[in-house]
């Protein structure tokens, strides 16, 4: 059970608990959780994944967190190729949500040869005119893109044996709500 404290994010845990435990199908957990069936499937890829990843139990300290993000964003912006390689995981996975309503990767880039080429290839062009900077979310640390001083992103990095192993990217604007709220900005 600890592990499932330790690894998941609290919807992730909701949909293997649900799966794994009473034996739902995603529709059913689709409907119990409010989210969609597709999602469910993602979310429980995902816990799965993570259950079953060999990892450090305690989190890197907030201070390495920002420097790997600050790294990260040297790296992207420089278009430091040796740099972004030195920072990813072999089997990085990123990932982004623009919930049908601005442009978004539609499916998951893996590993780190893909990603790489992604950050220096088509990002810059996408998010050539962000003012991006490291803001702290979710007790990490994140890059948070904004546009006119909105928040029209925030990018938040999964960490395993000092590598970057997922990076999520949030541009569904009805999901930056809450964000936009705890930033105290618009």
């Amino acid at each position: 059970m600890l592990v499932l404290l330790e690894r998941l994010t609290p919807t992730e845990r909701a949909v293997y608990v649900l799966r794994e435990a009473f034996a739902y199908g995603h529709r059913e957990i689709a409907e119990v959780l409010d989210l969609t069936e597709a999602n469910c499937r993602q979310l429980y890829r995902r816990a799965v994944a993570r259950v079953g990843e060999p990892g450090k139990r305690f989190p890197l300290s907030p201070e390495r967190q920002e420097e790997l993000v600050t790294s990260f964003l040297r790296a992207a912006r420089d278009g430091d190729l040796a740099g972004l390689e030195k920072l990813l995981a072999e089997d990085v996975v990123w990932w982004s949500d623009g919930g049908g309503k601005v442009t978004a990767v539609r499916r998951a880039i893996e590993g780190r040869t893909k990603v790489v080429r992604f950050v220096l290839g088509g990002l810059p062009k996408f998010a050539a005119d962000w003012d991006i900077s490291v803001t702290e979310v979710n007790g990490a640390g994140a890059l948070v893109a904004r546009v006119g001083g909105t928040v029209v992103g925030v990018m938040s990095f999964d960490v395993r044996d000092g590598l970057i192993t997922q990076v999520q990217v949030m541009l569904n604007p009805d999901k930056l709500v809450f964000v936009r709220r705890q930033l105290g900005r618009s």
